[in-house]
């Protein structure tokens, strides 16, 4: 790579044994529906909510598959993946969960 003394950016030295500062609170949300366990993360529960990703799992124990959003600014656009490794689209976290619980992909 060349040498540029002209180039305004500025380059930032980042030192790997400094204190990361206050991290968010992360905290693991989890409720039957239809006899089927629904699990999720939160973060920053206390202000922001935005759920990183969820899995539901059967009443045999069994993998259902997991959903997160997309777009996890906004919580938009959420995902659905089946134990398969097939994914579908589902306009809202409620539809992302009811699909996994009536047995989307299987």
């Amino acid at each position: 790579m060349p040498n540029n003394t002209n180039d305004p950016r500025t380059v930032y030295v980042v030192d790997p044994t400094a204190d990361p500062g206050l991290l968010p609170e992360i905290v693991v949300r989890q409720f039957v529906e239809k006899g089927c366990t629904v699990t999720g993360l939160v973060i920053d529960p206390a202000d922001a909510q935005q759920m990183l990703y969820g899995t539901v799992t059967r009443p045999d124990g069994t993998f259902a598959g997991s959903y997160y959003p997309a777009d996890p600014v906004r919580g938009e656009r959420w995902r659905v993946v089946t134990p398969d490794g097939k994914h579908y689209h589902a306009p809202s976290e409620y539809n992302a969960v009811d699909a996994l619980l009536n047995g989307i992909g299987a």
